[in-house]
């Protein structure tokens, strides 16, 4: 039988190996072999006129491999509906993925590492239905959401609104609120307003009636087993980035 002394030291020998293993070049062969997913969230990320994937966390991935001497093809990042990002950085250690806002909820679920901006929620309705619309409570408005997105999980527990239809896109969403077939929406306006241009809908004009009170940060996002060594690089790079003034640059030509 073993004793508890040799336990200890077999245990003490065992974490003082994986933790040797952890570290800065083991953290960048793992960031090297991730299969990147993303969702279509412009201006956080999507791709332009040309196909290619850009946004604020493109831009920012890019500049965090140049940084550590790692190459990236941002454009082999696979953009799919968000349940399919959310199952998949639950149950993989080989994906990471960009961008989700955090919530208490989120941060036991997944390893969340965050960029130094914040986004607010907002529920928005057709400015042509805004007086007739604001004379009902919140909780008896038909709503559109991105299933699973932090507009959801804002009208649920919130607002206690129960009647909703969950989409897996912001367009569905948005064309949904435009033809009426539901009363409001609950999203970043930021992000909508991106998706009304690109969808040529600029004529049509949605009103905010409720901001969340929350202001959420938004991250990149790695499973939860993700070892520490690849979360603390990542975190010092864009840190260090931050610092240098370069994701002030990307902001500004995103949030214009």
């Amino acid at each position: 039988m073993i004793s508890k002394a040799a336990l200890f030291f077999y245990l003490l020998i065992s974490l003082s190996a994986q933790a040797a293993e952890c570290n800065e070049p083991q953290a960048k062969k793992i960031l090297t072999n991730y299969q990147w997913y993303t969702e279509d969230y412009p201006p956080y990320n999507y791709k332009n006129k040309q196909g290619a994937l850009v946004g604020i966390f493109p831009d920012t991935l890019k500049l965090i491999y140049k940084e550590l001497n790692l190459s990236i093809n941002i454009d082999e990042a696979l953009i799919v509906p968000w349940a399919r990002l959310f199952y998949t950085l639950e149950t993989s250690t080989k994906h990471a993925a960009f961008s989700m806002y955090e919530t208490p909820e989120r941060m036991k679920t997944f390893q969340l590492i965050s960029l130094p901006i914040v986004t607010q929620v907002s529920v928005m309705v057709l400015a042509e239905n805004q007086d007739i619309l604001t004379k009902k409570p919140l909780s008896e408005l038909t709503f559109a959401v991105v299933r699973q997105d932090i507009g959801e999980h804002l009208i649920t527990k919130t607002l206690g609104v129960t009647n909703k239809v969950a989409t897996n896109s912001a367009t569905s969403m948005i064309n949904m609120l435009i033809y009426k077939r539901v009363e409001a929406i609950a999203y970043s306006s930021l992000v909508v307003n991106f998706q009304l241009s690109r969808l040529g809908l600029t004529d049509k004009k949605l009103i905010s009636i409720y901001k969340a009170h929350d202001r959420f940060k938004t991250s990149f996002i790695f499973h939860k087993n993700t070892p520490a060594c690849v979360t603390q690089l990542f975190t010092q790079t864009i840190s260090s980035l931050d610092e240098k003034g370069e994701l002030t640059k990307i902001f500004k030509k995103y949030r214009h």
